[in-house]
């Protein structure tokens, strides 16, 4: 029988695709994207394309196996699921009996954002556990909490009224690689006459339909956005109405731009002054102005207060006064999720440490009291966490239980004891939230699971029960904790039910208005009720409550011997053709993601007597990968870019670029800050290949 049945993409990605899934013998054989989503129109990027290949990849794990031979190998034998369920649960406790139940540390990522097999399965186990927790603070962390001090809360402006817009900036983002669905709300926008910006260190592809172009130095927006504030503020470009009623902390704002003249802020970025004053012009006269801001200018040392310094501009215009006014950050915080409850905080049977997800290789070597159990979902650590040797070397450890359950064989499931075969969504059911448009979809099965793969919330459940858990909660199936999503008292989720997504498909949430206006009526989150400019609270927390400037750790000026030795920027941003590791095993189409490159500027290029498709070899003292060059002029002197995050063992040398990556956390919650990174670049004679 053949069929056309509704998914919903799991990934990482803003856009949480509406995906129609053709089936036939009960085989997935190619998929779409839904016509009538709200965002996908049908349509889907080019990783999702690929989804067959994925889904019946020769990597893809189909039954547990166990490690017959050395960590790392990737030799094992096939066993039972009673076999595997039976290892795991007697080596927990006997880890908990030697040590204590925080000795086990649980790793999930961003493998799947389901509500069910993304969240709240994993949660509810190891609260009732008493394991480790994990502080996932690799992605928005930093930024987050810098955006919250100036508006008090995670809610962005709608990217939905993107075409309301007089001017879009895609500020440190590349929406073709990591959100394509908002291009045609950009090309929409500018067709009604919008100005399009794009501000980037990288010539990104959507450069090429900007009105206008800035590429400051990695690590130096804050400094741009105060030379734009420097001039809106002294040329009395400000909305001083606005500012006046819904902002507090103008005049002190005002004597702290007086220390970044265009002079100076062109030799922190690069940027030329006309440049800056040009754009500070173009953004103070077009209302409404819509900004989105990237993950990637966030993992930087400096990533919190560049968000927050950034999230003052549009309160400077008042920007929030219009729909497809003000600025783009992650919507999640717009859902009404009842995160404690759905989890089962109350399960937590001691009050178990929090460990920083980007630290996991200093915690596997050097934690007191260890880790001597680590269980791996959604994700794989061992190539996409920071300083990676580190990593490498504690998931080598011989006192070390690891578990990985995963839908592929990766890089970290080498290194483990027992792993666990996972289904796609395509296999099991969920729930979905946007963290860009606002809507629910629900996702069901369209094929039976391949092999013996299971999905989380059975193998948590099937864990509980061998622990002897007694608590009702590990009956639940993935419908009931939908359900009971679902039920929560709150207007945003009034009359939307399990049966109309299952028959609708997406599902705005109940938004009043068109568009959703997150400030609709000009109250902000914050303690004073209005957008802060000066923040006493980020006094009280130890910041300086201004925006600022703060150069990043490594660099000429905090670091001088370092930048002696290692003068180049690496950035590592996002792939056309993967999403984070995903997809890096499966061959694609596009020129740029055959093989790991390393674009870098003619001028450092000459520099080292390197051409294009010359091998070099990248390294610091974290340490080294191998690469081939591209040499152009997309990037600025002193820069190099590898995007995507490929698995090191389809890498030269069996190592990838998060070798070199440092694990040290950013100025604000505890955030990732993978692009404060310098290296030195070399080129690899023939008979080093």
């Amino acid at each position: 029988m053949n069929k056309k049945l509704r998914s919903v993409c799991p990934h990482d990605c803003p856009d949480t695709c509406g995906i129609i899934s053709y089936v036939k013998d009960g085989k997935l054989v190619k998929v779409k994207g839904d016509p009538d989503h709200i965002l996908t129109r049908g349509f889907l990027c080019q990783k999702v394309m690929n989804y067959p290949e994925r889904v019946y990849s020769p990597d893809r794990v189909l039954y547990p196996l166990k490690r017959v031979g050395v960590k790392g190998a990737g030799k094992f034998k096939k066993i039972s699921w009673d076999e595997a369920i039976e290892t795991i649960t007697s080596q927990f406790k006997n880890i908990i009996s030697r040590y204590d139940s925080d000795s086990i540390l649980p790793f999930s990522g961003s493998g799947t954002l389901g509500l069910v097999n993304g969240n709240v399965a994993g949660k509810r186990f190891f609260n009732r556990l008493g394991a480790s927790r994990l502080d996932r603070t690799i992605c928005s962390k930093g930024g987050r909490i810098g955006y919250k001090y100036t508006l008090g809360a995670s809610f962005g402006a709608d990217p939905l009224a993107i075409p309301q817009s007089k001017m879009v900036i895609s500020w440190g983002t590349n929406p073709y690689y990591t959100n394509i669905h908002q291009i045609p709300l950009i090309k929409k926008a500018k067709k009604n006459g919008a100005l399009y910006v794009v501000i980037n260190p990288d010539r990104v592809k959507s450069v090429e339909m900007a009105d206008l172009f800035i590429q400051p130095a990695p690590g130096s927006d804050a400094a741009l956005a105060l030379g734009v504030m420097n001039v809106i503020i002294n040329e009395s470009l400000y909305d001083d109405e606005f500012v006046n009623n819904h902002t507090v902390g103008f005049e002190a704002l005002s004597e702290r731009v007086q220390e970044y003249p265009l002079d100076r802020v062109e030799a922190i970025t690069g940027v030329d002054k006309e440049t800056i004053r040009k754009f500070a012009t173009i953004y103070a006269e077009g209302k409404p102005s819509f900004i989105y801001a990237g993950s990637g200018m966030q993992h930087h040392t400096n990533g919190g207060m560049m968000i927050r310094t950034i999230s003052c501009l549009p309160g400077l215009v008042g920007a929030w006064e219009y729909p497809g006014g003000g600025m783009f950050y992650p919507t999640s915080e717009a859902f009404p999720i009842m995160w404690d409850i759905l989890e089962r905080n109350e399960l937590c049977i001691n009050s178990p440490r929090t460990i920083n997800m980007n630290r996991l290789g200093q915690t596997l070597l050097n934690e007191d009291p260890g880790v001597y159990g680590l269980y791996v979902y959604n994700s794989n650590p061992a190539a996409v966490l920071f300083n990676q040797r580190k990593v490498i070397e504690g998931l080598q450890r011989e006192d070390l239980f690891t578990v990985v359950h995963d839908q592929m064989l990766t890089d970290t499931a080498r290194y483990a004891d027992i792993v666990l075969p996972a289904t796609t969504e395509f296999e099991h059911t969920d729930l979905h939230h946007s963290y860009f448009h606002l809507s629910l979809q629900l996702n069901e099965p369209v094929i039976e699971p391949l092999g013996e793969s299971r999905p989380n919330i059975d193998t948590f459940n099937a864990l509980a029960k061998a622990m002897d858990f007694s608590n009702s909660c590990f009956e639940d199936t993935a419908i009931d904790i939908i359900n009971e999503a679902l039920e929560i008292d709150n207007r945003y989720l009034k009359g939307i039910t399990l049966e109309r997504l299952q028959k609708e498909g997406a599902i705005r949430l109940n938004i009043p208005d068109e568009f959703h206006m997150p400030y609709n009526d000009l109250k902000f989150r914050t303690p004073s009720g209005k957008i802060e400019f000066y923040s006493e609270k980020m006094k009280l927390d130890g910041y300086d409550p201004l925006p600022a400037h703060v150069p990043v750790a490594e660099g000429p000026l905090t670091s001088p011997e370092l930048y002696k030795q290692h003068p180049i920027y690496l950035l590592t941003p996002s792939a056309k053709s993967f999403l984070n590791s995903n997809f890096a095993n499966i061959r694609n189409s596009s020129d740029e993601d055959e093989r790991p490159i390393l674009e870098l500027n003619v001028s450092d290029a000459e520099e080292r007597s390197i051409k294009t498709g010359d091998m070099v070899r990248v390294f610091n003292e974290r340490g080294e990968f191998k690469v081939w060059a591209s040499v152009c002029d997309d990037v600025k002197v002193g820069v190099a870019v590898n995007k995507g995050i490929w698995w090191n063992s389809l890498s030269p040398g069996g190592c990838n670029s998060n070798q070199t990556t440092p694990d040290r956390l950013a100025d604000m919650g505890g955030g990732s800050t993978y692009n404060t990174n310098l290296v030195q670049i070399e080129r690899v004679n023939d008979d080093k290949i």
